[in-house]
């Protein structure tokens, strides 16, 4: 198998919706995360948590499994955030005492904690149906219509291309350390994982010294360009604008009518 068969890359070129209007998406994505911002109540993100979650298993056919690695590291931090708030913003009695340095948490911080972990949810999932969808050549094609500095488009292709080199050379060295007995006991893992690390870094610069080069021998003058895509706003069909205007108005009714509500009582 290869390495690349179970990337971001991978699942973003291979799934049922990687060929749908890319402003259509970019603009969902953009109004969901503003609305997702926008709530005082942890229920609406959680809808669109739920949401783009059906969408991208559902109608854009993603693994199921890939999706949750993928939201395993915001989740874990969101997580993360939801413990020091509950102990250290809030305000107000405590609701469960430490017992140690006057720690507790308190029902403002842990309504604060959880309405950030929704938002967190929400934004992440909304973004991931940007990213899950649609090819990164495709992202980066648009970047220029969107006023984006040539600078940072040249420096977001450069290091996404890097980031595979980087995924490939890893991949390479480590089954060969595993085919000659590495990693078979704590020193001989601590032995391979110093190797490893210093070889990577070696071979990745190599790498990137090579790359430049063989740009340079192509005419390269500190700009990249891409081909750009057949999509245009003026494409998307009536009813995606009408299925994004129902969508907004229901998301927004349903932060209207949660307001500032609260999952735990103060």
């Amino acid at each position: 198998m290869s390495i690349f068969e179970d990337t971001l890359d991978h699942y973003a070129a291979n799934n049922a919706l990687s060929e749908n209007n890319i402003y259509y998406k970019f603009i969902f994505v953009v109004i969901t995360i503003i609305i997702n911002l926008l709530s005082n109540s942890p229920i609406p993100p959680f809808v669109i948590f739920i949401l783009c979650s059906t969408i991208l298993i559902y109608k854009a056919k993603v693994s199921l499994r890939f999706y949750a690695t993928f939201m395993s590291v915001p989740i874990g931090f969101a997580f993360i955030t939801v413990i020091f708030m509950a102990f250290f913003f809030g305000t107000g009695p405590h609701i469960w005492d430490l017992g140690i340095f006057g720690w507790g948490i308190t029902a403002d911080g842990l309504n604060r904690g959880i309405l950030i972990f929704f938002r967190v949810l929400g934004g992440v999932s909304a973004l991931a149906l940007l990213i899950l969808t649609t090819p990164v050549n495709r992202v980066f094609s648009i970047m220029p219509k969107l006023h984006v500095p040539q600078i940072l488009t040249d420096l977001a292709i450069l290091i996404y291309r890097d980031i595979f080199l980087f995924l490939d050379v890893t991949s390479t060295m480590y089954n060969s350390q595993v085919t000659r007995l590495g990693y078979k006991d704590y020193k001989s893992w601590m032995n391979c994982l110093g190797s490893l690390a210093g070889m990577i870094f070696i071979r990745t610069l190599e790498q990137s010294d090579i790359a430049y080069k063989a740009l340079a021998s192509r005419g390269y003058n500190g700009s990249l360009n891409m081909v750009g895509v057949e999509d245009s706003v003026h494409n998307i069909k009536t009813t995606e604008w009408i299925l994004l205007i129902v969508y907004v108005a229901i998301i927004l009714y349903l932060i209207h009518i949660t307001g500032s509500m609260n999952i735990i009582p103060v």
